[in-house]
């Protein structure tokens, strides 16, 4: 039998979380509480589709792109190799060409970002994915490319050059992977949007299940 790991890699959603710079912040109200009387607990939640844990669908930056309830679930569902990059603020193509990363391939890059998602604060020096080793990654045609911050792209970089260079071509992002804890190796990626039709993305109950086998 195969003994298997499972780790949890989403974010929790609450007040007061980091969001992205200009995007919606998360708020829950409790509208019914058995505390106060009512026969059941409800809540209402606002929040934006990219919240915490979450799927770029192609439409978040192409007009005519697949919106998120029109992603193929098998791209969502699958093998997955979470790569460590030690890179200071930028990958770049050098840190991926050793790596074998194939086509078809789900490629989750643990860096230092895993240690500044741990607080509330959004920060700006987070690490982030060059333009030119996201060309790199379309050209060995992944299917799936995740990150352990908030955005794939520099905070800077206003035009999204690496979602643009990634969703023209069909790779799905996931952003906000909470890594901490998780080794790097081979996996089984379950990451499943909200199915919101027309929508540019979704938060997801991200997991990760740990293969018996050796990444090397």
């Amino acid at each position: 039998m195969i003994n298997k790991m499972i780790y949890d890699i989403s974010l929790p959603l609450y007040p007061g979380m980091a969001v992205f710079p200009g995007d919606p912040v998360f708020s829950r109200e409790q509208t019914n509480s058995i505390d106060q009387g009512d026969y059941y607990n409800l809540s209402r939640v606002s929040l934006g589709s990219h919240t915490g844990t979450h799927i770029d669908a192609p439409y978040h930056y192409l007009q005519k792109g697949m919106t998120v309830d029109q992603l193929p679930i098998e791209d969502l569902i699958g093998e997955a190799k979470v790569i460590e990059i030690n890179a200071e603020k930028t990958i770049l193509p050098e840190h991926l060409q050793y790596r074998d990363i194939r086509q078809g391939d789900r490629i989750l890059f643990k860096t230092r970002n895993t240690e500044l998602l741990q607080g509330k604060a959004f920060r700006q020096d987070y690490t982030y994915c060059s333009p030119e080793a996201a060309c790199y990654l379309r050209e060995k045609k992944v299917r799936l490319i995740g990150i352990d911050y908030l955005s794939i792209d520099d905070a800077a970089a206003e035009d999204g050059p690496c979602h643009r260079i990634f969703l023209s071509a069909g790779i799905i992002i996931l952003e906000g992977l909470n890594l901490f804890g998780v080794p790097e190796g081979e996996y089984d990626l379950i990451a499943l949007p909200l199915k919101i039709l027309g929508c540019d993305g979704s938060p997801v109950r991200a997991v990760l299940v740990k293969r018996s086998c050796k990444f090397g």
